[in-house]
């Protein structure tokens, strides 16, 4: 349900927009009586959408409207009126509003409907737009926080974006490599050569160039580290997207490993040399020989040494440890006793090779037993070297096993996180450019990618509805032997498992490694997966803070399984890459399905729409209704590129030319003239331009919208007619009273000379001064009948100022200005304003003997301030003298000068000081002011 905020001055209409709003269940109005209190309520809740009324006594719809978005709320804005103005209409969309619609309709109903619908698109719209952005701060997260130094690389080596952890290892900030640093700076001197070649031929071969590989980085201070690299083109692009990690230290500890090793195998060698020495002179050497068993006896390696004809002669501690059995039950006896000490060792030993050659070269390699001690599996490294006496000849085997168990599980760990960082890094590849057409392919690789990479039985995704009541499991890959559940999992009730689904509401993901120890509180859960054997489980939310679409889902059914955190991060990542396909999916269906509003919109609309590309200049696009206004249809337009200016009447077409040169933004007046139709007559249209802008802010493109006012200038025709007959009318008939109230005062005075009764001389003074009203009303008829009867116009101040001041023959005051050359756009009425203010002071101000008149810009419009040093205007009355009929005298002047001004939005207000003179002040809004 979305959250409408209503604004209108009217509380019975406010109410009655509410009834009809609310009928359908989707939207809950809540209203204000004003724009102020709408703001306020803006400021402090949160709302889906605005509907406002054009005309409110604070301010209008659209000034209300300029407010919201200056205060940087782009929610969306529809303004519901009954003025049904043209101007208004532009002044509005071209300002922020998602909609215009008029009050008045004759169909209350069908008007809410429509009303409510507008609402729905706008906010509908609005969520979709928030959508794709999210989706695209997205992609930018798991570029930025994917764990790895990644780098987009263009098709001519230059690096297009670098993430935090790989300008950390460059040691230069984003600022100074994108666009503007290659790729190869960052290589050394010896693999130059060779990436550069990969490079190259990856654009022609992708397959023939590996996708990982090693080369040494270097940094700004110059120091190299060695680096491992995993690299992919990005489909339906000439760019590459590179993930480095940093091995420098696992190149150490193999360095360091292989100098221990060839520590041991020189010292190996010493022994040797001294037991071939011990040999010659076995008799004689005894004590020499015991010393040197005792230093095998302390090798931290296991050891044991067979003589020449196969018995165990030596078997040190560390041997001992391992198997766990005395060299009391082991010297003496042949290989096959070694054998049983170790289960999974399986013969012929090393040392027993060795011995069947009779000497010759060392040989090593790796075994794997089962630890007597542990019951463990166990990794050994086994060298067996020949032994000689001091004549050189064989004399037996010295064999050594070293424990590289948890050097190969790091090893293992240290290439499974390699593996599965490749393969988070290319669904992220892929998915950035995937073809919807594509999903489902892309989908099932991805999860069989996975499933096979992390050694699960099951690995698959389930998708929720939208109410999240039912869940289904949509896509399945098995392990070899693992019966499929795809065709079971289906329309399942969410209420089941309603544990698990609070977990992915929060966000949660769900790791659990022995299912028997899920908690009591999910019971239900537990019982579900026993059902279906499974043993271990890890989902991944899909989500995102509004919306959740589903889970990924990794099990095992054989073996219980321990998930690193490693693991969990890395598919939290792709969770998160899902849940950004995901979103784009769905943004993108609801953006085609408001594009597809939009232009059934517009193609059904009675107004006709242009789009003009301007790279080159061209037509794009006409509307249908093309055809209804001119008589052509768009094929007929687009196939002539001068079709259009020969349409315009000859006398309009220097406007049409002006209309041409709006390109970079929206014309300020729409633009009117007249176009001729396919049966050779001419209609009155008046044209808007609203530029669209390409992702460099620059216009693209301008739209065009052409709408009929051929009835309304006919209207206007008429009217200008009608008041003309009517002025004519008026003034014969305010000329016929004007003579006749001149007779009536006429025989009134001559009356008043002759003797009289008191009564009827009273009489008689109260029907003068009764026809004197009569005439001062007539008089007033005469100056307000011209009231807007002409066009506005650009008028200067300063010489109207100058001729009221010698009209009036003013006397005693001195009038100054300074206007700095002030024209504004006014009735042509405009002299009649400084004549009503000259006057006024002259008449009320007392002891006036200045006046001075002032501009001061603002804004874009400008304040004039007309002041005198008369009484002033005593502050009860400062409201009351704009009101017709009020003052001493005949109450019209000041009322006249509001109206006058009032034409082209001019305001006037007096704010001077009582008892230090009048001060009024002219506001004229912006567009309305000159200065020369």
């Amino acid at each position: 349900m979305f959250r409408i905020l209503a604004v209108d001055d009217e509380p019975m209409f406010l109410e009655l927009s509410r009834i009809y709003l609310e009928q359908s269940g989707d939207l809950r109005v809540e209203t204000a009586t004003s724009p102020l209190q709408a703001l306020d309520m803006l400021s402090n809740a949160s709302y889906d959408a605005v509907v406002a009324d054009y005309e409110m006594p604070e301010m209008n719809g659209v000034a209300f409207l300029k407010e919201v978005r200056r205060r940087g709320m782009e929610t969306p804005f529809i303004i519901f009126s009954g003025r049904g103005c043209e101007e208004v209409v532009i002044e509005a969309l071209n300002n922020g509003a998602d909609f215009y619609l008029q009050k008045d309709g004759g169909n209350p109903p069908a008007r809410f409907a429509e009303l409510q619908n507008m609402i729905l698109h706008a906010v509908r719209r609005r969520r979709a737009e928030e959508e794709v952005q999210r989706a695209g701060d997205l992609y930018r997260s798991v570029f930025e926080h994917t764990g790895s130094a990644t780098i987009i690389i263009e098709g001519d080596m230059t690096i297009a974006l670098i993430n935090s952890e790989a300008a950390r290892l460059s040691g230069y900030s984003r600022e100074e490599v994108e666009g503007k640093m290659s790729w190869m700076t960052f290589v050394a001197p010896q693999d130059l050569e060779r990436l550069a070649n990969y490079h190259r031929q990856r654009r022609i071969d992708p397959v023939s160039v590996p996708r990982t590989y090693g080369f040494r980085l270097v940094d700004r201070a110059g120091r190299e580290r060695d680096m491992h690299l995993t690299i992919g083109d990005i489909p339906g692009t000439d760019r590459s997207v590179a993930s480095m990690i940093d091995i420098t230290d696992r190149k150490q500890f193999e360095e360091e490993l292989n100098a221990a090793h060839e520590q041991i195998t020189a010292a190996f060698e010493e022994v040797k040399a001294s037991q071939e020495s011990l040999a010659a002179q076995y008799h004689q050497m005894e004590d020499y020989q015991a010393n040197l068993r005792g230093i095998i006896d302390f090798l931290p390696d296991p050891t044991f040494v067979l003589d020449r004809t196969g018995k165990v002669t030596t078997w040190n501690r560390a041997i001992e440890a391992l198997t766990g059995v005395p060299k009391g039950r082991v010297i003496g006896s042949g290989p096959e006793a070694v054998v049983r000490t170790m289960p999974g060792l399986q013969p012929p030993l090393l040392a027993e090779t060795v011995l069947s050659r009779g000497g010759g070269e060392t040989l090593t390699r790796e075994v794997r037993i089962t630890s007597p001690r542990t019951g463990k599996e166990v990794c050994l490294w086994g060298k067996a070297s020949p032994l000689y006496d001091a004549q050189g000849i064989f004399s037996g085997v010295i064999a050594s096993l070293r424990d590289i168990t948890q050097r190969k599980r790091m090893e293992a760990e240290i290439q499974n996180r390699i593996d599965l960082e490749r393969v988070v890094s290319s669904i992220s590849a892929r998915f950035i450019a995937l073809d919807l057409a594509d999903l489902e392919d892309a989908l099932e690789e991805t999860i069989r990618m996975l499933g096979s990479l992390l050694d699960v039985d099951r690995s698959y995704i389930f998708r929720f509805s939208a109410d999240l009541t039912r869940a289904e499991n949509t896509h399945e890959w098995c392990a070899e032997g693992v019966e499929p559940q795809l065709d079971v999992l289906q329309n399942l009730p969410s209420a089941m498992v309603s544990w698990g689904v609070a977990q992915v509401r929060a966000q949660r993901t769900i790791c659990i490694p022995d299912v028997t120890a899920l908690p009591a509180e999910a019971a239900a859960e537990r019982d579900f997966l026993l059902g279906y054997g499974v043993v271990s489980i890890v989902l991944v939310p899909i989500a995102t803070a509004d919306e959740i679409f589903g889970v990924i889902g990794f099990e095992t059914t054989r073996r219980k399984r321990a998930w690193s955190d490693e693991d969990i991060t890395l598919l939290e990542v792709v969770g998160n890459l899902f849940t950004d396909l995901f979103s784009r999916i769905q943004s993108q269906e609801r953006l085609g399905e408001s594009e597809e509003r939009f232009r059934s919109l517009v193609e059904q609309s009675h107004d006709c729409y242009i789009r003009a590309v301007l790279e080159p200049l061209a037509i794009e696009y006409i509307s249908p209704s093309c055809e209804s206004l001119t008589g052509y249809t768009p094929e007929e337009i687009l196939g002539d590129p001068q079709f259009i200016r020969r349409l315009i009447h000859p006398e309009d077409r220097e406007t049409f030319l002006a209309l041409g040169r709006e390109r970079g933004r929206c014309a300020a007046r729409p633009y009117v003239f007249r176009v001729r139709q396919k049966d050779g007559r001419y209609i009155w249209v008046e044209a808007c331009t609203i530029p669209v802008y390409g992702s460099n802010g620059h216009p693209v493109a301008i739209d065009y919208a052409i709408h009929d006012i051929t009835a309304w200038k006919q209207t206007e025709a008429a009217l200008i007619q009608a008041n003309k007959k009517l002025t004519l009318m008026n003034s014969i008939v305010r000329h016929d009273i004007v003579n006749q109230v001149t007779v009536v005062l006429g025989n009134i005075g001559l009356l008043q000379e002759q003797p009289l009764d008191p009564d009827v001389v009273a009489a008689f003074d109260k029907l003068q001064a009764a026809v004197k009203i009569i005439q001062s009303q007539i008089e007033f008829t005469r100056d307000y009948q011209d009231l807007g009867v002409r066009a506005p116009r650009w008028s200067p101040i300063e010489p109207l100022v100058t001729a009221a001041a010698k009209t009036l023959r003013v006397t005693g005051i001195r009038v100054t200005t300074e206007l700095n050359g002030l024209s504004i756009y006014a009735d042509p009425l405009l002299s009649s304003v400084f004549y009503n203010l000259l006057e006024n002071a002259m008449r009320h101000g007392g002891t006036v003997t200045e006046v001075r008149v002032t501009v001061v810009p603002d804004g874009g419009g400008a304040r004039i301030v007309w002041e005198d040093n008369g009484v002033g205007v005593p502050a009860e009355h400062k409201e009351q003298i704009f009101e017709r009929g009020f003052g001493s005298h005949t109450g019209l002047g000041l009322f006249l000068v509001k109206e006058v001004l009032s034409i082209t939005g001019i305001t006037i207000s007096e704010n001077g000081t009582p008892g230090a003179g009048a001060r009024f002040e002219l506001a004229v809004p912006e567009g309305n002011v000159r200065f020369e």
